[in-house]
């Protein structure tokens, strides 16, 4: 998944969750800004085809799942899931069903598309990256800003985010360390359809379809409890 080209820095010893040996964080040429939000968007749109195009709808509070793709602990996303956890530096075999691994997947998904390192922090927890960001908003060319659901509306490229496991937020620029939480790319907002990428949703690499308000917001009561929208403000929309 590493094309053979990149350099590749070896991180050895213990890691995060007991497990040891080695990782590699591989190292990546710089890209055009102009390229990386439709990157981002390519990527996660051939990641989801990999894992069998699974499509979760949300429908007056309930949830269809049409088609069925490939999980977590199969043949075919077991590597894919590892080569995420390798963006982060963990060494995990990706068939591991009790290691969330949706922060990985959105880190592996900014480094290959050429999110420098200054601008994303890489992580296993949602929560890291997000607090980075809320150090770097406000500075004129930050990349990326932390927005509130209520006052935001996602478009393709942004991340959207939500509290799990009974977690709360007091304020955008004080997430707690650690706090568990999921995030999903956003890849179309039109005409009150919302559609995400996100790993880990279901077992697997998922889009989700839901509705939105006629502003195109996410509700505040919704399958999830959305807290924040991650701004991305690379140019471009369109891929």
């Amino acid at each position: 998944m590493i094309p053979r080209f990149l350099k590749l820095v070896t991180i050895c010893g213990a890691l995060v969750g007991g497990a040891a040996g080695c990782a590699v964080t591989p190292e990546r040429p710089p890209v055009d800004p102009q390229l990386v939000r439709g990157n981002i968007l390519r990527l996660a749109d051939a990641e989801w085809n990999a894992f069998g195009g699974q499509t979760i709808y949300r429908e007056g509070g309930r949830e269809r799942i049409d088609p069925v793709g490939v999980w977590e602990d199969e043949r075919r996303g077991s590597p894919r899931i590892a080569g995420y956890w390798q963006a982060v530096a963990e060494d995990w075999a990706g068939d591991d069903c009790d290691k969330p691994w949706s922060a990985a997947f959105i880190s592996w998904l900014m480094l290959e598309a050429g999110v420098p390192a200054r601008d994303f922090t890489l992580s296993g927890l949602h929560a890291d990256y997000l607090r980075d960001i809320a150090k770097r908003q406000g500075a004129a060319n930050a990349r990326f800003a932390l927005r509130a659901v209520a006052d935001y509306t996602p478009r393709p490229g942004d991340l959207m985010c939500a509290t799990r496991a009974g977690a709360s937020i007091a304020s955008l620029d004080a997430i707690p360390d650690g706090t568990p939480m999921h995030c999903d790319l956003v890849v179309l907002n039109d005409s009150g359809r919302l559609e995400s990428i996100g790993g880990n949703v279901r077992n697997s690499v998922s889009k989700t379809v839901r509705q939105v308000d006629p502003l195109g917001r996410l509700p505040l009561e919704g399958d999830r409890p959305w807290v924040l929208v991650v701004e991305n403000r690379y140019p471009g929309l369109l891929y």
